[in-house]
């Protein structure tokens, strides 16, 4: 399978399975995990994934989770936040720093500002830090982290029902106005995530 990356991604897959094969199995078994969840950050520049590790099934204190976490983003080059540690589950976003920063960059200034009433000056990390005390303030995830996940600004603007388009579908999340950028989108990412998943099983 590794003659469907890229280069410079055989070389990142060589190097996390050399350091990983040294590692004890709990930590073996979630990075694998968080391998083919996070693949569409890692193989179709999607900026950032959602990833929720439930506690009981992966048997590992919330602490050990994130150290975990964050081997694999070092492995990989990318970052990650803890987004909630309520309940049963973590919630944590895997991102690329460059990437949502281009979001940000691309997202409409009114609604960002004005409407959702973020602050002027944002990136990747003072967003994350406001969509974190926004989500523990309110108990809920605020729907524009959609930025940060890839979705396409019409979908995210349409589920908040900032913008007046229609909803034409869903894909994995909801769709508005015109379907197809949206399901070309979700196929590559979905494609990323199979990719990887076939990976792991060949190995």
């Amino acid at each position: 399978m590794t003659h469907c990356f890229s280069k410079t991604d055989k070389y990142k897959l060589q190097r996390w399975e050399s350091k990983l094969s040294t590692a004890e199995t709990a930590q073996q078994a979630l990075e694998k995990w968080l391998f083919i969840h996070a693949a569409g950050v890692l193989f179709a520049e999607k900026p950032g994934e959602l990833l929720i590790i439930k506690k009981k099934l992966s048997g590992l204190t919330s602490a050990k989770s994130q150290e975990i976490t964050e081997s694999f983003c070092s492995s990989w080059n990318l970052e990650h936040k803890l987004l909630d540690d309520h309940g049963t589950s973590l919630k944590i976003i895997i991102y690329n720093t460059p990437a949502v920063n281009r979001r940000l960059s691309s997202a409409s200034k009114k609604i960002l500002h004005c409407v959702l009433k973020y602050p002027f000056g944002l990136n990747s990390e003072t967003f994350l830090d406001e969509i974190t005390r926004r989500w523990q303030t309110s108990g809920s995830i605020p729907h524009e982290i959609g930025i940060a996940l890839g979705y396409p600004m019409k979908d995210v603007w349409g589920f908040m029902g900032i913008t007046s388009d229609p909803c034409s579908g869903t894909c994995g999340w909801r769709i508005f106005g015109n379907p197809e950028p949206s399901i070309r989108k979700k196929a590559r990412y979905q494609s990323a995530r199979s990719l990887a998943s076939q990976y792991l099983e060949a190995a």
